[in-house]
């Protein structure tokens, strides 16, 4: 019996990021077999075509096997259905989606497709999920798979500069580009004059008049979480938007992962799903508004945050070491054997 799991190419973000950091743990340290899938225009295949293609993507299972799917592929939906009913046909096999985003619940746009996922989950003999409150709701609109793990936090697998401590600063950095970015109009609002907003992009009009700085922009992880141990202060994990809000209500995110690994300490809502663990292992500060988490950045003191930043760089060797990653799909392989 061998373990497979899908690994995505041809496709940018972090969508990619995260499904070839998966797929790269569970090869080196699990000994799991690659299932390689490109990410293209789907219409482009015939259905004999299509076929080939996913016989050639599934020539190495064998029945009895373990597949993990990790979803979605960033495909047409339709190229995620079939390579499920392609599985279908193997005697014996083991089905795991591990579920790293659900579209229709991050883009109100797509919502009229949910029930088509939930009906594709509900061929899985097990759900990796980010949380139970994706499991919850996911549940409420139909999911019926009695077998779930919950994954909890990506891993980021970085190298940090060790000479570069996080410094006592009143700054909130944020990792992204906001400048055209609905969900992240907050950023380009920003209003607070005595907390300097820090982000990693190398500028933008957008911000004249305003407290905030740039970090420049880094496409390569270990290079950001430097300039974030560098830049010191907080990371900010935030969005104003309902839509959204709601989805990081329930899923994992791997910014907020990228703040912890970098060793400086977060600002989170409160409902999210790991909010709990923040103020359980002193990772930071959560908070029900922006105007809440900028007034306690305020009134933190040099060695308040210097306990922070110590415990958040103890709990950053899990996720530089990749340990939730192997924990996750050690405990799914167990679970859908188990009873």
């Amino acid at each position: 019996m061998k373990v497979h799991i899908t690994n995505i190419y041809g496709v940018t973000g972090i969508g990619l990021k995260a499904q070839q950091a998966a797929a790269e743990i569970a090869k080196r340290d699990l000994q799991y077999q690659e299932l390689g899938i490109y990410f293209y225009p789907v219409d482009s295949d015939s259905p004999d075509m299509l076929r080939t293609r996913l016989d050639g993507i599934l020539a190495s299972v064998s029945p009895g096997d373990v597949v993990i799917m990790q979803s979605p592929t960033w495909n047409d939906i339709r190229f995620d259905e079939s390579l499920m009913n392609r599985m279908n046909r193997y005697s014996g096999l083991k089905k795991i989606i591990w579920l790293h985003d659900v579209q229709p619940l991050m883009k109100e746009a797509k919502r009229e497709f949910l029930s088509r996922w939930i009906e594709l989950y509900n061929q899985a003999d097990l759900i990796i999920a980010a949380s139970q409150n994706e499991v919850d709701v996911l549940r409420s609109h139909g999911l019926r798979v009695r077998k779930t793990v919950i994954q909890r936090m990506w891993d980021c697998q970085v190298s940090v500069d060790r000479t570069l401590v996080p410094r006592f600063q009143k700054v909130i950095n944020f990792a992204g580009d906001p400048s055209n970015e609905p969900k992240l109009a907050f950023a380009r609002n920003w209003k607070y004059d005595n907390i300097t907003l820090a982000v990693t992009v190398n500028g933008g009009s957008w911000a004249q008049g305003k407290n905030i700085r740039f970090l420049g922009w880094y496409n390569n992880d270990n290079l950001l979480v430097n300039a974030l141990r560098r830049s010191g202060g907080f990371g900010l994990l935030w969005s104003e938007d309902a839509y959204w809000r709601e989805y990081m209500r329930i899923n994992a995110s791997y910014k907020f992962s990228t703040y912890l690994a970098a060793g400086i300490p977060v600002i989170v809502p409160s409902d999210i799903a790991e909010s709990d663990t923040i103020l359980r292992k002193n990772l930071g500060i959560v908070a029900d508004s922006l105007d809440e988490a900028v007034e306690r950045v305020a009134a933190v003191k040099e060695e308040e945050y210097k306990k922070m930043a110590e415990d958040t760089e103890q709990f950053a060797w899990l996720l530089r070491e990749g340990y939730f990653t192997r924990k996750v799909l050690t405990d799914a392989v167990f679970q859908v054997f188990a009873d």
